[in-house]
């Protein structure tokens, strides 16, 4: 707008002004849209990814790491949740997931991921963590290696 007053200032051309009024009216809107569309992007990311924890790792994770022994499909649990993890992860990286939401969940993943029956698991995949999409990288020094007693 103030380009647009500015340039009729020094032109008088109504045309000029118009352009760049127009410009700037487009830029705001496309920005608007940007952030709409981004906010309901998030919004589902959180929905989807809040449910499927609650729905599938929350309870049996609790139970996991308070047992004596854990057993193949325990393991398999763990293997899916780092899964879920390196997703959410992976949506951060692009910007899709704010940063105090990635901090909360990374925190709770860091809570499991470091307890004595989830930690040999987590170890043990740190050989494929390429296939993590970098989640390895990101906790970095906060995993801690609990050696498995038999």
């Amino acid at each position: 707008m103030i380009l647009g007053i500015l340039a009729f200032k020094l032109t008088e051309s109504k045309e000029i002004f118009l352009g760049l009024l127009g410009t700037g009216v487009s830029i705001s809107f496309g920005l608007l849209k940007y952030k709409i569309e981004n906010d309901r992007i998030f919004l589902e990311l959180f929905t989807d990814f809040n449910k499927k924890y609650d729905s599938c790792f929350n309870d049996k994770l609790n139970i996991i790491i308070n047992k004596e022994q854990i057993d193949k499909e325990d393991k398999a649990i763990v293997i899916d949740y780092i899964n879920l993890c390196a997703e959410e992860y992976l949506w951060y990286y692009k910007s899709r997931i704010d940063y105090k939401v990635w901090s909360a969940w990374k925190d709770g993943m860091l809570f499991y991921f470091n307890s004595k029956n989830i930690n040999p698991i987590v170890n043990e995949e740190l050989i494929q963590k390429k296939s993590y999409y970098g989640l390895y990288e990101e906790l970095g020094n906060k995993l801690i290696t609990i050696k498995q007693t038999e």
